[in-house]
């Protein structure tokens, strides 16, 4: 019903990416995708190879069927804590709530798309079902118990090799198992584990990119963390995207509010829900109820041993979210397990009926109201039968010539992939952290190395089934001066309009040749 996949990030460095692994292009290209040129491409690589050779609808289903697979395992997750409930409970409790889970804001804006956060959560909850299936054994030091949880930990680096975004819940996994009932010595012993577990599948997932990126650049995650990795080519930064980051403690300690009331505050999609602010009281009322219990003397029965973690899990995970990125659709790993955290956590403040019909009427609410609008698109067009179509203009000598991309939003790296792999192609501007001038003299030096014609590839528009004239002018005169301040001479009267297509939707560029003003 949503149809082809076309949201910003598959636009500028999915496709991209991959074609640049598949063909060499890192040797001759300059950050066409900005600073996401260097992610690890290979998350990427199934989804490239579907998206350039199957249907288009095959592939939108398979990612469907792919990221459908989180129900089955969330699902796996509630049932094992819920294993000690009366038959009747025992089946239905659990779909629900894994149901609820799924019906959350992230997970439905990002059911089959590109952009890897309902991909890499499969990951995650993968390592959070392999380690609970074991959690009542955990004290034993046992080589079966051991290798499960070890196991559980390469899971989990499996993933976060994929997306480095995803080693926030590698932490939370990890960390939980430190609120196990058992020893602190078996704690210690499982958390390690589990911890060598995490390297070992990151090695296998990302390895050879923080390498390869070591053996061209002097830094595993180039370009970021450039102030502790210094590169000619880039300024000296540290995390470059920090603008979702809490301005305050104050903030931080009302965020769930915060990002509830104006999602903007932690992204570029309206997600509306308040399953957050529901999840953040009903955390704080259980932690001030247990700690006046005791107090008093009152007998506090405590949360299920594998819910533990569960609970753990989630609010482990939500603090390093907050701390390392604050971006809301990195939460996606938690969010799925947000329903069930907060029914574990109304049984330990309201008698059984109570918090089952309490989180009843919550999570249905919740659920309606991501359904009827609060879980907004990423972006997609209507099907067609090729996911990607672009129209090229004729290049009589690719392996000397070199196009300089003169926008990085909107995004032009999908469009990379459509034309000969000889091609050179370099940004001039875009989120990448460049250092000039040793920036602008690169890419002179890919110009006279080349020693062949140099074009502009610069947006288009398409308005009401039309090209934009205005728009495609101020495009034009946009790029002219961004080109004459990198030393070129953007020739307007070259400029031709060629259309390109993801799915149905109409994105048109044009094409201008360029002169060397030095």
């Amino acid at each position: 019903m949503q149809g082809a996949d076309s949201n910003w990030d598959v636009r500028n460095y999915h496709l991209y990416n991959v074609f640049a692994l598949l063909h060499g292009k890192m040797a001759i290209d300059l950050a066409p995708a900005g600073m996401q040129s260097y992610f690890n491409p290979l998350l990427d690589v199934p989804y490239y190879l579907m998206a350039m050779h199957l249907p288009a609808m095959l592939v939108g289903f398979v990612m469907g069927v792919l990221q459908g697979l989180n129900f089955v395992l969330l699902l796996g997750v509630c049932r094992l804590v819920f294993a000690d409930l009366p038959e009747q409970e025992r089946y239905r409790t659990p779909f629900w709530l894994a149901l609820a889970g799924c019906f959350t804001a992230n997970f439905m804006s990002g059911i089959g798309n590109s952009m890897g956060d309902n991909t890499t959560s499969l990951f995650c909850l993968g390592a959070l079902l392999i380690v609970m299936t074991v959690w009542s054994r955990l004290a034993e030091v046992s080589a079966r118990v051991l290798l499960t949880v070890a196991i559980g930990g390469v899971i989990s680096g499996l993933g976060a090799g994929l997306k480095l975004t995803t080693v926030v819940y590698s932490v939370a996994l990890c960390g939980g198992l430190l609120f196990a009932p058992i020893s602190s010595v078996a704690r210690l012993r499982v958390a390690f584990v589990f911890g060598v577990g995490v390297l070992l599948g990151l090695a296998a997932t990302g390895g050879y990119w923080f390498l390869e990126l070591w053996r061209l650049y002097g830094n595993p995650v180039y370009p970021q963390y450039s102030a502790i990795f210094p590169s000619a080519l880039t300024s000296s930064v540290g995390a470059v995207d920090t603008k979702w980051l809490p301005n305050s403690i104050w903030e931080a300690l009302v965020f769930p509010f915060v990002f509830s009331i104006n999602p903007h505050r932690v992204g570029q999609v309206e997600l509306h829900q308040a399953i957050w602010a529901a999840a953040y009281v009903i955390f704080w009322w259980w932690v001030i109820a247990t700690l006046v219990r005791r107090r008093k003397g009152v007998s506090v029965p405590g949360l299920p041993s594998p819910a533990r973690y569960v609970v753990a899990y989630v609010a482990i995970g939500y603090l390093v979210w907050m701390k390392a990125f604050s971006i809301q659709r990195y939460l996606v790993a938690i969010e799925l397990c947000v329903p069930l955290f907060i029914y574990l956590l109304l049984t330990q403040v309201l008698a059984q009926r109570a918090a089952r019909n309490v989180a009843r009427v919550l999570l249905v609410l919740s659920s309606i109201g991501v359904l009827i609008g609060g879980a907004h698109s990423w972006g997609h067009e209507s099907w067609a039968k090729k996911m990607f179509v672009a129209d090229v203009p004729q290049l009589p000598t690719p392996q000397t010539t070199t196009v300089l991309l003169t926008a990085g939003d909107p995004p032009l790296g999908w469009l990379v992939p459509m034309f000969p792999d000889t091609v050179a192609f370099a940004t001039v501007r875009s989120a990448f952290p460049q250092a000039r001038p040793a920036y602008d003299n690169k890419i002179h030096d890919i110009v006279r190395t080349r020693g062949g014609p140099v074009y502009a590839l610069v947006p288009g528009y398409w308005t009401g089934g039309r090209e934009d004239a205005a728009k495609d002018s101020a495009e034009l005169a946009e790029s002219g001066q961004a080109l004459a301040d990198y030393g070129f001479l953007l020739d307007a009267g070259s400029c031709r309009t060629f259309q390109a297509h993801i799915g149905k939707g109409v994105y048109p560029y044009q094409w201008c040749r360029v002169a060397s003003a030095r």
